[in-house]
């Protein structure tokens, strides 16, 4: 086991170590929002199948531009979206056409409404440019055949997390199943006397809510896996023992949150070194030094255990730069990051030497974004409500010295890639 590693070798760990992608499942396309695709999807045809007008107007021969902007163009026919009767163009002629429309046979090119004047000459409508001197280009307004894409065509890669822009795009490709990967089992365990949960009561005044597993539940849920919230647990060491091996047996990752420092009734970190492979423990990080990650395996049975640590800040931070490339790579993907860069708005005071990822309000001005240190509380580990809206993560290196205002910094995005 490695011990108090650099943030870096902890990824480098996460990135290399061996990782089963789960088996695959045939779900409807409409349930499987967040879900990770486990085969490559493919166009089963051209869209569009034929040019189509892109815009209402009328559909001209590019042959007779010169005839429009002198004596006209007689209208033919109206051709509407979605009927099944082909228009072919006589010379000299137009047919009123509309968006999404089949190309009659023999036009190329669309002119819009807003630049005709429609005249009626004895018994036939005809139209005229507005403008004679009007600019027009051979095929525009028209989508060519295959322009969205063509039959054969990979538009879904595996591994690809379905978002409900992918949703639309199954729905246009008329792909009713898809295979997925099946979903990561996540066993969430909160440890500690000190834990109340949500709607308990009690006359303690010591007591803190259970904040953690929730939150990490509805993070899983979001990434793509499925939750499985364990009982809270007291400072217990048979009890915690006893949850801790039902949880091995039955989750693909075991998330644990407390319990992982130096005091007397911090029992989960000797419970995990006893039944896992430990491969680090401590991290030169802020906030997260105490997090811990090990692997439990029986037979092929594979469970990834991270030992969080129990304030929330801590706990978020942890499991989204670490357990998230887990919980990803189970997926069949990787976990992507976005970082961008931010001046700061005021000056970021340095008093430990561990790589830190310090929560900051993020806004843009004139198009350039900035962070601001300003309303966010200083024991940031403990305080949830740091991680409210506009919120990202300013990466300060390891050993660095405080950085005045006006510094350039990079961000970690978290909350728009959750």
């Amino acid at each position: 086991m490695r011990t108090m590693i650099s943030y870096d070798e902890a990824v480098e760990i996460l990135r290399n170590i061996p990782v089963h992608t789960l088996p695959s499942q045939k779900v409807i396309f409409t349930q499987a929002l967040n879900r990770y695709l486990a085969q490559d999807v493919f166009a089963s045809k051209n869209v569009p199948p034929f040019p189509t007008s892109s815009m209402d107007g009328y559909a001209i021969s590019s042959a007779d531009i010169e005839i429009l902007r002198t004596k006209g163009l007689a209208i033919q026919a109206t051709n509407n979206a979605g009927i099944e009767q082909e228009f072919t163009i006589q010379p000299a002629h137009t047919i009123r056409t509309y968006t999404g429309s089949r190309m009659p046979n023999g036009t190329d090119t669309i002119i819009l409404r807003e630049d005709i004047t429609e005249t009626q000459v004895q018994d036939t409508m005809f139209v005229r440019l507005k403008d004679p001197t009007q600019t027009i280009k051979p095929t525009q307004w028209v989508r060519q055949v295959g322009e969205n894409y063509t039959k054969g065509q990979k538009l879904l890669e595996s591994g690809t997390r379905i978002t409900p822009f992918e949703i639309g795009l199954l729905a246009d490709l008329n792909q009713v199943f898809v295979q997925v990967v099946q979903k990561p089992k996540v066993g969430i365990l909160s440890i500690g006397d000190e834990i109340l949960e949500v709607g308990e009561e009690s006359d303690r005044t010591n007591a803190l809510r259970s904040v953690n597993n929730h939150l990490l539940n509805a993070l899983v849920e979001t990434l793509g896996g499925e939750g499985i919230l364990y009982p809270k647990v007291g400072d217990d060491r048979d009890s915690i023992r006893a949850l801790y091996r039902q949880a091995l047996k039955q989750c693909d990752i075991l998330l644990t949150t407390g319990g992982m420092s130096v005091g007397d009734f911090d029992f989960t970190k000797d419970i995990m070194a006893q039944e896992t492979e430990m491969i680090f423990k401590g991290v030169r990080l802020k906030p997260g030094k105490p997090v811990a990650y090990g692997i439990y395996s029986s037979g092929e049975k594979q469970t990834h255990v991270f030992g969080l640590p129990g304030y929330p800040n801590s706990c978020v931070a942890t499991f989204l730069l670490f357990a998230r490339k887990i919980l990803a790579r189970l997926c069949g993907t990787q976990a992507r990051e976005l970082i961008l860069e931010a001046t700061l708005l005021d000056e970021a005071v340095r008093v430990d030497s561990r790589m830190e990822f310090r929560a900051c309000d993020v806004e843009v001005r004139d198009g350039k974004l900035y962070a601001s240190f300003a309303s966010k509380k200083t024991l940031q580990s403990s305080m949830i409500e740091n991680l409210g809206a506009h919120t990202a993560f300013a990466i300060l290196q390891e050993g660095g010295e405080s950085l005045p205002k006006g510094a350039v910094v990079p961000l970690l995005v978290f909350r728009d890639f959750i």
